[in-house]
């Protein structure tokens, strides 16, 4: 179903049960509305938090908190304006779904319901026992505690008195803003550190290349699932990706012998040759009729045994000018195909400008994805890199932003939670330790987004608050005729700047 057809139903059921206990007469004392939200309020657990509030290391923790906050607000603003270019450059395909900007598990198909959930209520319970703790602290009373509902739990919260936090000096309560989402993200920084420990205990089985991608249509798809591990093709080793790329293949077309590790070492048979995965709208395959599921046999009576071969081939046609194709459907179906091919050079200059090479000028280009015997590879200790030290090979402040935005990414490329398939690939050290593993990336992940999201410089988030003190703060150190008035002005602005420019990250695609 429709990413906005899912959002637009569940916000639809969601007014009705609101709408219900308006006239139900249930909205009022402990229960109430906060904007299109639920609130639930109660008393419970306010000793707790003045108990543990005593110690004097809630003022430091405090001053570092509002110190912290407003560098990372800066980074997280500049982030939003960097996606906001990214999505001008995606075909609306790709973009993302609103569901995707929801945050709940199980419905963001991104999060997983349980680890989710998980994730989720650690995250809040730390951000908002922050925020209390220097409520407390500050000797700022606290009228209550309670969790915030939009659908299902988006939030908790401390309620001070909110006429006593305003009128309050700006520096406490700047603390009292920036304690909650500082605390998600000291959170998160840990548990990368705990996973790099982790790692430390894992070991690939083998130093060899896994089928990382498959599809339906190959005809090698049930031979080959991800998460096998090839071992030798045609009794020659493949202990690298060059050995992959340059096989001593059969003829393309016929069986090769693998031996594979797949639930246990064994020899398999697979259609040799270099398999069509994917055709590209508007370019000469697609044009051809060229189908995924496909084996090159030859190009202009070169035979395409192997990766190299194919590239090899291609890389001596020119664009405009036609190639034979000869090509095998299994299990008996052959088919010559003559094609015109584009130019290469024009096609990355468009759609990948930064892979371009000055080379690829007048250079075939067919408009298809290919590979041997029709997988992609994965590498066990690269992929062992991706999960449990990202920042091996950083040099300098933008590889650590990379390596940054890889780790989160690892949900989006189907490697969080750890995929059950490729758990066989390593040694662990101990029972249940993907479990524990994907339980702390979870958290990690959860922390910082709730963190991040909050140190955005809008209300009613906590970054929009911490924003308008520090903004008024240099009004008056500016001198400025008014500089409450400024300090609003400016969070108004930046509020609906920060609106526009999430909303955005769905509509731009689109337009």
């Amino acid at each position: 179903m429709d990413g906005w057809l899912i959002a637009l139903i569940l916000f639809a059921l969601w007014a009705v049960l609101l709408i219900v206990l308006y006239k139900m007469k249930k909205l009022k004392g402990p229960i109430s509305l906060y904007g299109p939200a639920l609130m639930i309020k109660t008393k419970k657990g306010i000793g707790f938090i003045k108990r543990v509030s005593l110690s004097k290391f809630w003022k430091y923790y405090g001053n570092f908190a509002v110190a912290f906050s407003l560098i990372i607000m800066v980074g997280v603003f500049l982030l939003i304006l960097w996606q906001a270019f990214l999505v001008t450059t995606i075909p609306s395909s790709e973009a993302p779904s609103p569901v995707q900007a929801l945050g709940i598990p199980g419905i963001n198909p991104i999060i997983p319901v349980g680890y989710g959930i998980l994730g989720l209520v650690i995250a809040i319970v730390i951000h908002e026992f922050s925020h209390g703790f220097l409520v407390a602290f500050q000797k700022l009373k606290l009228k209550s505690i309670g969790v915030l509902l939009l659908i299902v739990p988006i939030g908790a919260f401390v309620e001070p008195d909110e006429e006593e936090l305003w009128k309050t000096k700006r520096r406490k309560r700047m603390r009292v803003f920036a304690a909650g989402p500082t605390s998600n993200l000291l959170l998160a920084i840990f548990i990368i550190i705990l996973l790099l420990g982790l790692g430390s205990g894992v070991s690939p089985k083998y130093h060899a290349f896994y089928v990382a991608s498959n599809f339906e249509e190959n005809p090698n798809f049930d031979m080959l699932p991800v998460g096998t591990v090839i071992l030798k093709i045609n009794n020659t080793p493949i202990n690298s990706y060059t050995d992959f790329m340059n096989v001593n293949a059969p003829l393309p077309g016929q069986k090769v012998n693998l031996m594979v590790d797949l639930e246990g070492v064994k020899n398999i048979s697979a259609y040799s040759g270099v398999v069509v995965s994917s055709v590209l709208q508007g370019y000469p395959a697609y044009d051809a009729g060229i189908k995924p599921g496909w084996i090159f046999y030859s190009i202009n009576g070169s035979i395409v045994r192997n990766q190299s071969d194919f590239y090899a081939i291609l890389n001596q046609t020119k664009s405009g000018i036609p190639v034979d194709i000869k090509m095998f459907k299994p299990p008996n179906q052959w088919m010559n195909i003559t094609v015109t091919l584009a130019d290469k050079y024009e096609y990355f200059e468009k759609y990948a400008p930064q892979l371009n090479k000055e080379w690829y000028r007048g250079k075939g280009f067919l408009g298809i994805n290919a590979g041997y015997l029709g997988i992609g590879l994965g590498d066990a200790n690269y992929l062992k890199t991706l999960v449990f030290n990202p920042y091996q090979y950083v040099e300098n402040p933008t590889d650590i932003f990379r390596a940054t935005m890889g780790y989160i990414a690892l949900p989006f490329m189907g490697l969080m939670p750890f995929p059950q398939n490729l758990e066989h690939l390593y040694n662990v050290p101990f029972s249940g330790f993907w479990i524990i593993v994907n339980s702390l990336y979870w958290i990690f992940w959860i922390n910082l987004m709730l963190g991040m999201t909050n140190l955005l410089p809008a209300v009613p988030l906590d970054g929009g608050y911490i924003f308008k003190d520090f903004i008024t703060y240099i009004g008056e150190k500016l001198k400025i005729k008014d500089p409450k008035r400024f300090g609003n002005s400016m969070t108004i602005t930046f509020s609906l700047m920060v609106l526009f420019l999430v909303l955005w990250q769905f509509i731009g695609p689109r337009i």
